[in-house]
């Protein structure tokens, strides 16, 4: 009995070494993997995510009616085989035979009817900041807290919905009497919530004079309430011009008026990209995309040049986003080669390109660097003491050390920065047309124009400042502004970059005798900056555009106290009432128009408002393998695309030796806890 127990224990224990050895000599190697978004997507729901990271989870899983070019801000079709802009108010669509969701379901013009008036009528953030002015009205929207698709009232109506008229009130003396908002978005959703196409609900898709019309299954229109000549980049911008699938959207909890869709949200909808979802971890920690089994497009179509390269069909077929991972979790993943994709601050690229797993290719080629369309500033809020001075906001224009500040962003491997000094409130990639047209200053450090200024504010104001030499600048029988501290608040949490920027200014502001100190805030206290009571008076903050529109995406939303806090990008509060007066139209002028009147009168006055100072723009940064190939990044929808990546590395190992992996490493925990215990 003995002999046979230990002849029992030498097997087992033999067992267990070589199946040890053989899961430490063959262990598979880790799949495509991404570690560059730092934070998880906000919602898998194209209606309601907008967030930055968001970007290539939806590039690759939904398609619109046109896309961008790539790295370009020109739009080329793509859902849509041909397109005609008929004088920036009418634009015509020629549907893509073949197109098809990832469930099989066909694709054509109901597809994006429902998919744009779905997102309408939710009132969710991508779709109430990116349609307003054109596919909806925004007074209407204001008055009644409900987003409607302009005229689909009289297209409802007219398919033999009851819907009565009612009066509005838009300020204290004007009314003005519509169809009930209220009653036509509750109709409006029950219609999409149980989407059938049949008679009427065609003849509510076919009205021809609202924004959204159904000519055919084959053609499809989009009238804008007013002239716009960036409807095509407004579709092609995000998630705002994707299309979903209407029965997977019936079938977890249809639409409601205002409000999200819970169960999308958590999991996603049905597109028509080159990827599916195929798992996501709770709190989107991970989400895995596999190649769309079921994909429209070939590569035959690709290659006869019948369809873009955009839409090509996925050569890496799984792909796994882990979100959020720590910067030192980031650093070793991709140097280790686990993920193939990855970011990480400046002052690590050293470390990065040092450590890399494949000696050979330790150099500068692992980083692609982007500039970025924005614009990061300190704002100055104009409603408050001291800051209504435009002196005193002009002193401290001055006095910032705009060098300094851009070589907090100097990497540690090759000292390049990696960002751009700018002067906002546009970006360089609108051209000189719309970008400083007037040809004025470059933000720069200038301490005696910045005394200068400090001392008018100073006799205006009746306060002075004293220098650590003990001079006194402004009225020196006034209040010494010296011994007060003003607070500059940023959002926590800070990082080393922001740290030091922070830390940068408050010592430029010290050269002219003003104190500074800072406070972060959460996020959710920045959301309650919805005032210019609320908001602080010195916010280091940032604004990106949603698509390339300089005038409706940047400069109005900026400088219009429409958008003042939180509802845009106004942290300054301005409120110039000649600024006021073109904003009104010149969103809705055409090109040449929008040019003329920039240089000619816009330009120069937002300048001298002087109520921010313009920090350097950051760069869109990304550690790529270089076993990756067709790495395309575009800057306007933060994104790049997995299906237009190759990998020329070994990636995953096969079915069946994935199988064998398994079974053995089974076998190992099976006989390691058989073997008796003495």
């Amino acid at each position: 009995m003995k002999n046979k127990l230990k002849i029992i224990i030498v097997v087992v224990v033999a067992i267990i070494l070589i199946s040890t050895a053989f899961l430490v000599l063959y262990h598979p190697t880790e799949p495509f993997t991404d570690t560059s978004q730092a934070c998880p997507p906000e919602e898998l729901d194209p209606a309601t995510g907008f967030f930055i990271s968001n970007g290539p989870l939806f590039a690759a899983t939904f398609q619109s009616l046109v896309a961008y070019n790539g790295s370009l801000t020109s739009v080329v079709p793509i859902l849509a085989s041909h397109y005609t802009n008929i004088n920036d108010t009418h634009y015509l669509f020629d549907m893509r035979n073949g197109a098809k969701f990832s469930n099989g379901q066909s694709l054509n013009a109901t597809s994006v009817w429902f998919s744009l008036a779905r997102g309408i009528v939710m009132g969710q953030g991508p779709f109430s900041s990116d349609y307003s002015g054109t596919l909806f009205n925004a007074t209407m929207a204001g008055i009644t807290g409900i987003y409607l698709p302009v005229n689909i009232t009289y297209a409802l109506v007219n398919a033999g919905y009851n819907i009565p008229m009612v009066t509005y009130h838009v300020n204290s003396t004007l009314t003005i009497t519509r169809y009930n908002y209220t009653i036509a978005a509750t109709d409006l959703a029950d219609m999409l919530s149980n989407f059938n196409y049949n008679t009427t609900e065609m003849k509510v898709m076919e009205y021809p004079n609202q924004a959204l019309v159904v000519n055919t299954n084959g053609t499809f229109t989009i009238n804008t309430e007013h002239e716009y000549a960036y409807l095509l980049s407004d579709l092609a911008g995000g998630s705002w011009g994707d299309i979903v699938e209407p029965s997977y959207v019936d079938a977890h909890g249809g639409v409601q008026v205002n409000t999200p869709s819970s169960y999308i949200d958590a999991n996603g909808a049905i597109g028509s990209g080159p990827y599916v979802i195929s798992s996501v971890v709770k709190g989107f920690s991970t989400i895995v995309l596999k190649a769309n089994p079921d994909y429209w497009v070939t590569s035959a179509m690709v290659k006869n040049g019948s369809i873009s390269v955009m839409a090509e069909p996925a050569s890496i077929k799984t792909v796994v986003i882990d979100y959020g991972l720590s910067h030192a979790d980031r650093l070793e993943d991709f140097d280790k080669g686990i993920s193939q994709i990855s970011t990480i601050a400046p002052s690590s690229f050293k470390s990065m390109i040092d450590g890399f797993h494949n000696k050979t290719e330790r150099t500068g080629a692992l980083v692609k660097s982007f500039s970025e369309a924005g614009t990061y500033y300190i704002s100055m809020n104009v409603a408050d003491n001291y800051t209504n001075n435009t002196n005193f906001r002009e002193a401290l224009y001055d006095a910032m050390n705009y060098s300094a500040q851009l070589k907090i962003y100097d990497n540690n491997y090759n000292s390049t920065p990696e960002a751009y000094a700018e002067l906002g409130p546009l970006s360089p990639i609108y051209g000189h047309a719309f970008y400083n047209p007037d040809n004025l200053p470059m933000p720069s450090q200038n301490i005696t124009a910045a005394l200068k200024n400090i001392s008018i504010a100073g006799d205006a104001m009746h306060f002075y400042v004293k220098l650590s030499n003990g001079t006194r600048y402004g009225d020196k029988t006034g209040t010494d502004l010296s011994t007060h501290t003003f607070t500059l608040t940023a959002i926590s949490p800070a990082t080393s970059i922001e740290t030091a920027q922070l830390s940068s200014a408050i010592s430029s502001f010290e050269q002219i005798g003003l104190a500074f100190t800072t406070k972060l805030v959460t996020d959710s206290i920045a959301d309650t900056y919805t005032t210019n009571n609320s908001t602080p008076q010195f916010y280091d903050i940032y604004w990106l555009p949603d698509y390339p529109d300089p005038i409706g995406q940047q400069l109005i939303d900026i400088y219009s106290p429409l958008y003042g806090g939180t509802f845009g990008g106004n942290d300054a509060w301005v409120d110039n009432s000649t600024l006021n007066t073109y904003f009104k139209t010149l969103d809705f002028e055409n090109k040449t128009t929008q040019e003329q009147m920039m240089k000619n009168n816009v330009s120069k006055l937002v300048y001298d408002q002087y109520a921010y100072i313009w920090l350097p723009m950051v760069n869109g940064v990304f550690f790529v393998s270089p076993d990756v190939h067709g790495f395309v990044y575009n800057s306007i929808m933060d994104s790049y695309f997995y299906n237009q990546m190759t990998y020329t590395g070994k990636l995953t190992s096969s079915v069946g030796f994935m199988t064998v992996y398994t079974l053995i490493a089974n076998i190992e925990m099976a006989f390691t806890n058989a073997i008796p215990k003495f």
